[in-house]
């Protein structure tokens, strides 16, 4: 019979593995709740209204901004969103299509998130403050029209009180 000896022991050698997926596991949660990054949907570029009230959106999850650009000699804005990975989408309030029917792309696109994100979904409508109220009001009738509830408006926060 042949004798099976032990294998040496190597002593003094630290095991880092648990260690490096401890690591990998808390970066990777770090990555999925950060927010750094996360885009609102809201153009930074558009002129919004100055405002001296108002109320912080702290929770945009449930939201979607509609950007509205004004076109002069038309009764429509147009209307830019981001939509389901689709970076400025353009929306428009009303549409026919070639069988002449009628569509409304807009109020159809806010009913079906609202029946997806159900009562706290929200719009955030961010204007230029030089829109003109008959196109803003087009913009608020679909969503009326969709049965969305909690509309917002994106405006400017006045740093400083001017006395008048």
């Amino acid at each position: 019979m042949k004798k099976h000896s032990m294998p040496d022991m190597k002593e003094g050698g630290v095991n880092v593995t648990p260690l490096i997926d401890v690591v990998m596991c808390l970066i990777i949660f770090f990555i999925l709740v950060a927010k750094i990054g996360v885009s609102t949907g809201i153009d930074h570029k558009i002129d919004a209204p100055m405002t001296y009230l108002g109320v912080k959106i702290d929770d945009l999850s449930n939201a979607l901004a509609l950007n509205l650009y004004p076109r002069t000699g038309f009764d429509e804005p147009e209307i830019r969103v981001d939509l389901d990975g689709q970076h400025e989408k353009q929306l428009r309030l009303q549409d026919k299509r070639a069988d002449g029917t009628v569509v409304h792309p807009l109020r159809e696109v806010l009913q079906a998130k609202k029946k997806d994100r159900g009562d706290k979904f929200k719009v955030i409508i961010n204007a230029d403050k030089g829109t003109r109220y008959a196109q803003l009001q087009l913009v608020l009738q679909a969503c009326a029209e969709a049965g969305v509830v909690n509309v917002n408006f994106a405006t400017k926060k006045e740093s400083k009180l001017v006395p008048g």
